[in-house]
């Protein structure tokens, strides 16, 4: 059977004008994004008749910045803890830092060559429907304030200057602040509402325990060498943008003592760091010079021994390095550049390089460079 419905009856011409913006203008309200129209509303406008479906949604704020870890960095933080069982699917990225959020509200950070965790006993500090459970120095995080959008974490000075958190992921489940220089923080700030942290009662900073990004645990590996300079590099500064893709390229005897490593960048940029029982240096670039010519540009005297780094000719494969007729060392050459620990009696010094004659030989053994140190 059919049924003929009655024409819709027309609506007068300015109140379907004063109808249109209810569902043509976006809303405005800070930090929020309306989702693509096609995807949130249908829309029909007939004869003064609207039926509308609306299924819009107040955005993530931390979309987009929140990943998955990987496997690796799930193991490096579960060795850390000493918890197998712990878990997580949510990682917050801020340069070389990484900050894992853990399934049972435990946070994990994680640098080239640490990990940083809370001590087993520490207690997370209550605020307004939220809680300060994490810090390091870099580093603080928790559970905001409900509805809040914003997170900041500040130091006070008694000058009353100040200094915190340069950068924050916030999610109605957690919060992560990050300061690229070590901040002692004396108030959280969310959105516009102040939260003093008195001295003492925000949890102790976290255990920093070697934990390294090459999956490797061995600390005298060079990529694990190179880790720690890397590390020491961001804490002095240098932008984390400068710092990535650095791969190690050859490195002295990795016993444990006093040594030297060299990285490079693409086969295009190299960098040396020294390190020792007690640490390491930072990253720190150098002038290769020039390639035509063999050059010493950096080195330290052990006890006896003396470890200098140069560049040869790029064509070079070992190297050989004399004292009168006494040959000192033989070496092997990488992108042209060497690094040899010759005894201290032989290396002598001309104006702090070592008087040491050079022989640099290519693969098919012939002489590409004979001389001295520049």
């Amino acid at each position: 059977m059919t049924i003929n419905l009655p024409p819709l009856r027309e609506l007068p011409a300015d109140v379907k004008e004063r109808m249109r913006p209810a569902f043509t203008e976006a809303s405005t309200r800070r930090s929020h994004t309306p989702l693509a129209v096609a995807a949130a509303v249908a829309l029909l406008i007939a004869g003064g008749v609207a039926v509308t479906h609306q299924m819009t949604r107040d955005a993530d704020p931390a979309d987009g910045r929140v990943v998955s870890p990987s496997g690796l960095d799930v193991d490096r933080c579960r060795a850390a803890l000493n918890d197998r069982s712990w878990s997580s699917s949510k990682m917050v990225v801020f340069g070389l830092h990484k900050v894992l959020v853990g399934d049972d509200g435990r946070f994990c950070g994680l640098t080239r060559s640490r990990a940083i965790v809370m001590s087993a006993d520490a207690r997370p500090l209550q605020m307004e429907a939220g809680s300060l459970v994490f810090r390091s120095e870099n580093i603080i995080a928790g559970v905001p304030p409900l509805g809040a959008r914003q997170a900041r974490a500040r130091e006070l000075s008694p000058g009353n200057s100040s200094r915190g958190s340069t950068a924050s992921v916030v999610t109605p489940e957690f919060f992560v602040t990050y300061a690229a220089t070590g901040t002692n923080v004396t108030e959280m700030v969310f959105d516009d509402r102040t939260i003093p942290v008195a001295e003492g009662t925000a949890p102790a900073l976290a255990t920093k325990v070697d934990s390294f990004d090459s999956g490797d645990g061995n600390p005298w590996t060079p990529a694990n060498l190179l880790a720690r300079c890397v590390d020491n590099a961001d804490r002095q500064g240098t932008p984390a943008e400068e710092l990535q893709g650095w791969e190690p390229l050859i490195s002295t005897s990795t016993t444990g003592d006093r040594g030297m490593s060299l990285a490079h960048l693409g086969h295009r940029k190299w960098a040396t760091c020294t390190f020792s029982q007690f640490g390491a240096d930072i990253l720190a670039t150098v002038d290769a010079g020039d390639p035509d010519k063999t050059v010493h540009f950096s080195g330290f005297h052990l006890g006896s021994e003396y470890t200098l780094v140069g560049r040869t000719n790029p064509l070079a494969k070992t190297i050989e390095l004399y004292s009168g007729s006494t040959r000192a060392a033989v070496v092997d050459v990488a992108d042209g550049f060497f690094i040899a620990t010759v005894p201290v009696s032989t290396a002598g010094t001309r104006t702090g390089v070592p008087d040491l004659q050079v022989i640099a030989r290519s693969a098919k053994n012939e002489i590409v460079y004979l001389g001295g140190l520049g």
